[in-house]
């Protein structure tokens, strides 16, 4: 007669969302340009020319003059990719997984 073994179920836990610090990093410049445009005195200024900042850099399209820069571009989405690329590089050496434990499980890099 054959006995059966059970095997010993593994716990599965659900991911948690996490802030990653180097997305963050990677995403500041852009916000620091938008917030100089909204700095900016009189019309120049204000809601309407941070918008304008944030979608030349995210997109290299300039919706005033009706432009698109490669250069712009690249100024806002290359430090994105940076920081994705820390993050996944991050990720797989395992500090992730250390930090998320270390912070309550909402802080990665």
């Amino acid at each position: 007669m054959k006995r059966s073994y059970s095997r010993p179920r593994r716990r599965v836990s659900k991911s948690k969302p996490s802030i990653s610090l180097a997305m963050l990093a990677g995403f500041a410049p852009t916000l620091a340009f938008a917030y100089d445009g909204f700095k900016l005195p009189g019309d120049q200024g204000g809601i309407t020319e941070a918008a304008h900042r944030v979608t030349l850099r995210l997109t290299g399209y300039e919706w005033k003059n009706h432009i698109w820069s490669m250069n712009d571009l690249m100024k806002g989405l290359g430090p994105l990719v940076i920081g994705a690329i820390v993050h996944k590089g991050a990720s797989r050496l395992g500090i992730n997984r250390q930090l998320r434990k270390a912070t309550m499980g909402f802080i990665s890099i």
